[in-house]
C-alpha cells in the first residue's frame, strides 16, 4: 500500500477482508446494518466474475477465447468511456488490450512471473473498438482485456454506492491504497515512499473525495518487469517510480494515477475531468506535482 489513511474520528464500525488480490478496510461511524456485508461481498464477486482476467470462468476470459462483439453493461460503459479519454490523452499509451502482453511477460493467471520466449504480439489499437452509443465492445479473438488502470477504482466506487444506499452518510472504503471517503470528516493520508514503507513523501488531507496510488516496484517481477505497460511499445514504462492522484471518485483517481506515468501532472489535470491533484515521483530528481493549491486539497510534501 502506498497511501495510508487516518480519519480524524475513530470508526465504530470496521469491515476487513481480502478480495481481488488486495486487502479491503471499510470504516463507518457505526456498525454496518445487518446484511450489508453480504451485499458488499456479492457486488465485489459479481464485478470480479465479469472483469477479472485471472479467473478462467470470467466473462473477460470467455471473450478472449471467442472474440467478437459484446455488451459491456453499466460498469463497463463507465470504465471504457474513461479508457477512451485515457487513450486519446496519452496517444494510445493507455489501452485495456494490454492483458495478453502482461500474460506473455509473466503476469498471468498462474502468476508464472517469468517471460515467455520471444516478443509479445503488438497490442491491438483501441480506436473504434468501443461503440459509445451502443456500449458494445469489439474484440479480436485472443485479445485479453485488462482494466487495471480504472477497474479497482470503479469497484471502490461501486462499494461506496452500496454503503450509501444503506443510509450511511460518512465512511471510508480503502482497497489497498485506492481510497474513497464520503462525508464531512477529514482524512489524513500519508504518501508512502515506494522504496521504504517506514517513510512518507508527504501528507494530504482529503474531504469527500478519493485518492489512488500506483508504483512500478509493486506488482514487479523478473528483471525490470512490472504492471504499467505502454501499449504503443508493449514494454513496461520507464522513468517513473510512483504516482498519486486525488479526484472526485476513485475510478477517476485510478485513471489519473495511471495517466501520470505518461503525461506531466498538469496535463493529467487538463485531460481528465474531476482530478484535483497529481503527485509524481520520478526514478531520479524531485517530486513533480500539480493541483496542490486546489482548495479541496490540503497537502504537504517533504523534501
Amino acid at each position: 500500500m502506498i497511501a495510508d489513511a487516518a480519519v480524524d474520528e475513530i470508526a465504530a464500525g470496521r469491515m476487513e477482508f481480502d478480495a481481488i488480490g488486495t486487502r479491503w478496510v471499510i470504516d463507518t461511524p457505526e456498525p454496518l446494518p445487518l446484511g450489508l456485508e453480504a451485499r458488499i461481498l456479492a457486488e465485489i464477486n459479481d464485478f470480479d466474475f465479469e472483469w477479472s482476467r485471472f479467473r478462467p470462468d470470467s466473462v473477460v476470459a470467455a471473450v478472449a477465447r471467442e472474440g467478437g462483439q459484446f455488451p459491456v453493461g453499466v460498469d463497463g460503459e463507465a470504465m471504457l468511456r474513461l479508457y477512451t479519454r485515457l487513450a486519446d490523452a496519452t496517444d494510445g499509451a493507455v489501452n485495456p488490450f494490454v492483458g495478453a502482453t502482461l500474460e506473455h511477460l509473466g503476469y498471468d493467471p498462474t502468476y508464472r512471473l517469468s517471460p515467455a520466449p520471444g516478443a509479445p504480439k503488438p497490442v491491438p489499437g483501441w480506436e473504434g473498438r468501443f461503440q459509445r452509443t451502443t456500449a458494445l465492445l469489439q474484440l479480436p479473438r485472443g485479445t485479453v482485456l485488462d482494466v487495471g488502470a480504472v477497474g479497482k477504482g470503479r469497484l471502490v466506487d461501486v462499494v461506496a454506492d452500496v454503503i450509501r444506499r444503506a443510509g450511511i452518510e460518512s465512511f471510508t472504503v480503502d482497497a489497498g491504497g485506492d481510497l474513497r471517503h464520503v462525508g464531512p470528516a477529514r482524512v489524513r493520508i500519508g504518501l508512502e515512499h515506494p522504496l521504504d514503507p517506514t517513510r512518507a513523501v508527504g501528507v494530504v488531507t482529503l474531504t469527500d473525495g478519493a485518492i489512488a496510488a500506483s508504483a512500478t516496484n509493486r506488482r514487479a517481477w523478473a528483471d525490470g518487469l512490472h504492471h504499467v505497460i505502454d501499449a504503443r511499445t508493449g514494454a513496461p514504462v520507464r522513468g517513473i517510480l510512483a504516482t498519486w492522484a486525488l479526484a472526485r471518485t476513485a475510478m477517476i483517481a485510478d485513471a489519473a494515477s495511471t495517466a501520470a506515468f505518461f503525461l506531466p501532472p498538469s496535463e493529467v489535470l487538463s485531460a481528465l475531468d474531476g482530478v484535483h491533484a497529481v503527485v509524481v515521483m520520478p526514478t531520479s530528481g524531485p517530486l513533480r506535482h500539480a493541483g496542490l493549491d486546489d482548495e479541496r486539497v490540503v497537502a504537504e510534501l517533504y523534501p
